[in-house]
């Protein structure tokens, strides 16, 4: 009997841990984003952040999506899916993909703590990209510190993405990349 009691409170300890754990994640919802004859952009967003469409006047061009916590202005993520142009024309490569990325990193770099920025791959579902982290040397009063940006091949989308923070970068980054990684392209069916 004595030496049960030892196991016994391991295993407690270890379903207390994993219930810790399991309050801790938080809880996504689906999130659907109509693109102008291009059909549904769609993510699993945390669902305490709330959103801002923001729609150009011209109907025919694509929505930047931006996300906030649901209070406060620790951090601001942009989203931007957008597509070719010309019907027929192919998504961006991944070349073009990592291109774009890395003359964003070369604008953001006289103003980034780094001395440089790496350029590190996202693996998606439906695609894969490139992004990047910088530290601002002298941010604004009112902005932000950190600075996580970059592109992602989302089926036919290229998804542009901003993520700005002051604190818990690592979480917010982890999060956000978490929900890119796992978005995807619905087609409509005449497209």
């Amino acid at each position: 009997m004595k030496k049960s009691f030892p196991v016994l409170l391991c295993v407690m300890i270890l379903l207390l841990g994993f219930a810790v754990i399991a309050a801790a994640a938080e809880q996504t919802s689906d999130r659907r984003y109509t693109l102008p004859d291009h059909g549904v952009f769609q993510m699993k967003v945390p669902a305490s952040w709330k959103e801002e469409v923001q729609q150009p006047d011209d109907n025919r061009l694509p929505p930047t999506i931006a996300l906030r916590p649901a209070s406060g202005d620790q951090f601001l993520i942009l989203i931007t899916p957008f597509w070719q142009t010309k019907k027929d024309e192919p998504p961006l490569s991944d070349g073009e993909i990592q291109k774009m990325v890395q003359r964003a990193a070369d604008g953001a770099q006289p103003n980034a703590v780094e001395k440089t920025l790496k350029i590190i791959e996202i693996r998606g579902s439906a695609g894969r990209g490139y992004y990047f982290s910088a530290t601002d040397k002298a941010p604004e009063a009112g902005g932000y510190k950190y600075l996580t940006q970059g592109a992602l091949l989302v089926g036919e989308l290229t998804v542009t993405f901003t993520i700005l923070t002051n604190e818990d970068k690592k979480d917010v980054d982890s999060a956000a990349l978490t929900m890119l990684k796992g978005a995807i392209h619905v087609k409509d069916k005449e497209n």
